[in-house]
């Protein structure tokens, strides 16, 4: 069992690497070149930022934890350690919007200890916002607490849209559950990454988000894409689960994400559950 400082000695340090990533992407996002392309449509790609940021990212966890594991978007899994701490590592959120000149992409890096998240820092370094998180979660150095309406009506709740290259199945379940959900809350809102999502619960923004993000899908959200968000939700108070209310264990997340402020949670799941 870990204690609150040694949580809060690697959170600390995630948000410090976070930051100097961060200033790296800044630093090529007028010169950075496309190096990597991940789908048919040429729509999914890696640039020079993207690996910039990792290498620097994953230099420092191996100078200042070499016996740690690491799993990293463009560089995968290093296997070759069995260790109880893995690091979660996208360098660049938003890689697509980076390119279009769009401001607000993250650095996530979260830390997992037995396989339970610990710590995490997700940065945007053109808007200077540093979301971390232990036991407790802060937007620079405040601390954070999801909101306190229990009231359906009343609240503003996040829904991940279907996109193009989703299954059908996925996209009509999301289509589905719009319409009971646009009668249920005051507003639907939706964000360009999951990680936005996320911090708008932890902070009080929004009082929910829900992603049917499913293995099956092509465009599905990734474990690097939420793990910080998640902690943060959990940190300031909130409720993090699948669509039948269970712990989010599977890293391939088969069975999406529910977030809340933890009151209207289960108003949530039992919308979800009736559009089934």
């Amino acid at each position: 069992m870990l204690s609150i400082t040694e949580k809060n000695k690697f959170r600390k340090f995630a948000e410090k690497i976070a930051v100097k990533a961060g200033n790296i992407l800044i630093a090529k996002r007028n010169n950075f070149i496309i190096k990597k392309v991940k789908d048919d449509q040429k729509l999914d790609i890696a640039t020079s930022a993207d690996y910039a940021s990792e290498e620097y990212i994953i230099s420092q966890i191996k100078k200042n934890y070499p016996n740690h594991s690491i799993l990293a978007e463009e560089t995968g899994s290093d296997t070759s350690l069995n260790s109880d701490f893995q690091w979660i590592i996208d360098p660049l959120d938003g890689t697509k919007e980076y390119t279009r000149g769009i401001p607000y992409y993250y650095v996530l890096i979260a830390l997992e200890y037995k396989g339970n998240l610990i710590s995490s820092a997700a940065y945007q370094p053109e808007t200077k916002r540093l979301f971390s998180s232990d036991e407790i979660s802060y937007l620079n150095s405040k601390r954070l607490h999801v909101s306190t309406e229990s009231k359906l009506s009343k609240t503003f709740v996040s829904l991940a849209l279907p996109r193009s290259n989703m299954s059908s199945a996925g996209m009509n379940r999301v289509i589905s559950i719009m319409k009971p959900l646009c009668q249920s809350v005051y507003k639907i809102r939706n964000t360009q990454w999951d990680i936005d999502a996320l911090n708008h619960v932890a902070t009080g923004a929004y009082d929910g988000y829900i992603s049917f993000t499913s293995a099956q899908d092509i465009s599905h959200s990734k474990w690097w894409d939420v793990a910080p968000g998640i902690l943060m939700v959990m940190g300031a108070g909130g409720k993090v689960t699948d669509l039948d209310g269970d712990k989010v264990t599977d890293k391939s997340l088969p069975n999406g994400i529910v977030a809340s402020n933890g009151l209207i949670h289960d108003k949530l799941l039992k919308i979800i559950y009736q559009t089934k």
